[in-house]
C-alpha cells in the first residue's frame, strides 16, 4: 500500500518556494511523520497563503490548526469529507495521482527553487 509514503508530497513541497509539509495526528501516531509536523489542536497552528490538505478528513481538531490559512485547496477521494466542505477549492481524486501531476506542472513552468 501507499500508506505512510510521503515521497510524492515531499517532491511537490520541494518545488514550491517557502512551502512546508504538515501532517495529521494519525500519520504521527503511525510513526510516519515527526510530531513537529502535526497540525491541529494539539499540534502546530499554521497561517499560510494556501494550505493543501491531501487525504485529510477535516476533523474539527485539525481545522483548529489550519483556520489561519487564507485559502484551502483540498485533495481527497471522498467528496463528502468535511475538509471538502471547508475548502475554497477541491480536487476529488487520489493524492498519489494529483501530487505528481502538480509537481510536474510546476517544474514545467519553472517554479522549482
Amino acid at each position: 500500500g501507499t500508506d505512510g509514503d510521503f515521497s510524492e508530497l515531499e517532491a511537490l513541497v520541494e518545488r514550491v518556494p517557502n512551502a512546508a509539509l504538515g501532517s495529521s495526528r494519525a500519520a504521527v501516531n503511525e510513526g510516519w511523520r515527526p510530531h513537529d509536523d502535526q497540525i491541529g489542536q494539539t499540534g502546530a497552528k499554521i497561517a499560510p497563503e494556501i494550505y493543501i490538505p491531501a487525504g485529510i478528513s477535516g476533523a474539527v481538531q485539525h481545522m483548529v490548526g489550519c483556520k489561519g490559512a487564507e485559502n484551502i485547496l483540498a485533495i481527497n477521494t471522498d467528496p463528502e469529507a468535511a475538509i471538502i466542505q471547508k475548502a475554497d477549492w477541491a480536487v476529488i481524486a487520489d493524492l498519489h495521482e494529483v501530487a505528481p501531476a502538480i509537481a510536474e506542472e510546476l517544474e514545467a513552468r519553472g517554479h522549482s527553487e
